[in-house]
């Protein structure tokens, strides 16, 4: 076979003046013309709508995601002033950090003798308690604002994360004497955290 015998003939329509659409009726040019721009003309009006749209659900999700005020209904007392409140903006996560620190102290603290003890004013003096505050800070955040808090979050935080965090507090992070009566080194000492280093 040589490349003559696969050409496929092309109807020639620059003289034509009527075409057969899909459904076997006959259109003058002048007819699809008017056609396609009645269809160009939706289609462009289509788009202003879906834009129009896509704006609007932006600047919605925009406030639901910014709305780091919606209480969950579980949390019985308001939560600590935070970086993330438009009223705090500028502020480093420190700020976040220390605010939950107080919150915590002044919510957490068990009866004397139980593993409940305060986060110790030297807090800032201990890198793996300061690391452990950070998340512990912001995974109770995530359990009682916003739009994704959830009440298995909060429990688990209850259950899981600050009992766990009330026993390294004792036992790993801090010397007892940070806990009863002044600051004393222990662990690793002289980091210093990423938001001190970036004000």
């Amino acid at each position: 076979m040589t490349d003559d015998q696969h050409d496929v003939p092309v109807p020639d329509e620059s003289g034509a003046d009527d075409l057969d659409d899909d459904a076997g009726i006959r259109r003058s040019r002048a007819e699809i013309d008017a056609m396609v721009e009645r269809l160009w003309s939706a289609a462009q009006a289509h788009q202003g709508r879906l834009e129009a749209m896509h704006e609007r659900v932006s600047r919605l999700e925009a406030r639901e995601d910014g709305d780091t005020e919606r209480l969950a209904r579980w949390l019985a007392f308001p939560p600590p002033p935070a970086a993330e409140d438009p009223e705090h903006e500028g502020e480093t996560p420190l700020f976040t950090i220390a605010h939950f620190v107080h919150y915590y102290n002044e919510v957490y603290t068990g009866r004397p003798g139980s593993r409940a003890h305060a986060i110790p004013d030297c807090w800032l003096d201990h890198p793996g308690l300061l690391a452990e505050i950070a998340t512990l800070t912001y995974t109770w955040r995530a359990a009682h604002l916003g739009k994704h808090a959830n009440p298995r979050d909060a429990q688990h935080w209850h259950d899981r994360w600050r009992p766990a965090f009330a026993d390294r507090l004792a036992t790993e992070w801090t010397h007892p004497h940070c806990l009863t009566d002044i600051h004393k080194p222990v662990g690793t000492s002289g980091l210093k955290d990423r938001y001190t280093i970036e004000q």
